[in-house]
């Protein structure tokens, strides 16, 4: 019955329609109007932090410049909101206007916040506009390889209508080549126009595609998502699709959103999205051509503004001149967190640890948790429980959740520890993996 439903609707009803339609017309605005709409935004979110927002009630707004303003307000990051979570929530919202939300986190480090509703509607209308540029209309048939629950896996189904978005969902933990003709016959069913997914998942795809199938749908383009993107897998998707590798930046917390553009492979920013800055190690603005940190200021969400957030993405300040003649913050050479390790099911299906990333609360008794694997087909988590963590019981909703995802192609099991083990240089690793690597397929190249 959601096929009855206009996708307008489906997609946030009107804080997706006005939003779109925004978009539209502001994409080729000059970057003095620009300007303008960014103050505007940011005046408005800055008063409303310093007046409602605890964490912020002894900034100082002195100037008439909301951007000289904003650079008054401290730079946080994930540590800063976890250790001071009610302190950043804003005392003026009704807790019918806003939502729940948990990151599994890209480094093993659960976030907890909340988000305004209208969110859902307007952050489905940046990603929309963002995929017009690869000529993507809301509705279109897409299939999508995510980490998302596939609830018949263990009966061998790895895949599932989405009705909402018109998507066939297809697992990124079954690829293996016993299953991979399987794959196939439904892709070639369902007729797709695009593909989206990470590009671990695309990529085993692609190389099958390329080696055993002489006829495949013809594709508009393969939109990547959540993993960096190595030269060797564009070069490979984009073969054996005979289409655009087409990837766009964003994260949970809503500060950012970059797609890339449809003339060359920079990330384009939505100004009216958020600021973004990029800065150095003692939080200075870097120059043309220098790497730094992503920071943003997201202008989605007033419940819990996230205000000069660090990322823990790295990126290049690029040209602000393109082709496509936006006037939009332009990145390139763009690194997320994920480092895109890979683990092994038992059937030898090379899964991408970032489709195991849960985004509820089974992990809200957790402090930090990392995967190790010692064995192809089996699965330690190793966890970190907070004071409040229920032993068994919470010990079973993780599994369980886990084993939603990847059905009996892993064995997982729970280990608690005191602390978690760190690279040389002192940083969290999501993954240990004991196996040789360079006995996996195209593992020589992941970096």
């Amino acid at each position: 019955m959601l096929y009855l439903i206009p996708i307008e609707y489906r997609l946030g009803g009107k804080n997706y329609v006005a939003t779109y339609n925004f978009l539209k017309e502001s994409e080729q605005w000059s970057r003095e109007k620009l300007r303008r709409y960014q103050q505007k935004q940011l005046k408005k979110l800055l008063e409303h932090a310093v007046k409602n927002v605890p964490f912020y009630s002894n900034v100082k707004l002195i100037s008439d410049d909301p951007f000289k303003n904003l650079e008054n307000f401290p730079i946080i990051d994930k540590e800063t909101l976890q250790k001071n979570r009610m302190d950043f929530l804003a005392d003026n919202m009704s807790g019918n206007k806003i939502y729940y939300v948990a990151t599994g986190g890209t480094s093993g480090n659960s976030l907890e916040f909340n988000l305004d509703n209208s969110t859902y509607g307007k952050e489905w209308a940046f990603k929309t506009t963002g995929w017009r540029r690869v000529g993507f209309m809301p509705g279109d048939r897409m299939i999508s390889f995510r980490g998302v629950e596939f609830r018949n896996a263990n009966k061998g189904v790895y895949w599932q209508d989405n009705p909402i978005y018109n998507w066939l969902e297809m697992s990124p933990f079954h690829l293996s080549e016993e299953n991979l003709p399987k794959y196939i016959q439904k892709i070639k069913k369902f007729r797709p126009k695009y593909i989206h997914g990470y590009p671990s998942a695309l990529s085993v795809l692609a190389d099958y595609v390329e080696r055993e199938v002489k006829i495949f749908p013809k594709l508009k383009a393969a939109i990547a998502i959540s993993e960096n993107i190595f030269p060797y897998q564009r070069e490979l998707i984009e073969r054996a699709f005979n289409t655009r590798l087409f990837s766009f930046y964003g994260m949970s917390e809503k500060v950012i959103l970059a797609p890339e553009c449809e003339y060359d492979n920079r990330y384009h920013a939505f100004p009216e999205y958020g600021v973004t800055e990029i800065v150095d190690k003692n939080g200075d603005p870097v120059g043309e051509g220098e790497r730094g940190e992503l920071v943003g200021t997201g202008f989605l969400n007033h419940c819990m503004p996230f205000i000069r957030y660090r990322t823990g993405d790295y990126a290049v300040l690029s040209e602000q001149k393109c082709k496509c003649k936006r006037n939009h913050f332009m990145v390139g050479e763009l690194t997320g967190r994920w480092l895109q390790e890979i683990v092994v099911g038992k059937d030898g299906a090379l899964m991408s640890i970032s489709a195991l990333n849960l985004h509820s609360d089974v992990l809200k008794n957790i402090r930090q948790y990392q995967f190790q694997q010692k064995k192809g087909g089996e699965l330690i988590v190793r966890i970190v429980p907070k004071e409040s963590f229920n032993g068994s019981v919470d010990e079973k909703r993780i599994t369980d959740a886990f084993y939603q995802k990847v059905s009996d192609n892993l064995d997982i099991s729970i280990e608690q520890v005191d602390t978690m083990r760190l690279t040389k240089r002192g940083k969290h690793r999501l993954l240990v993996q004991y196996l040789d690597t360079k006995q996996l397929k195209n593992e020589s190249d992941i970096k």
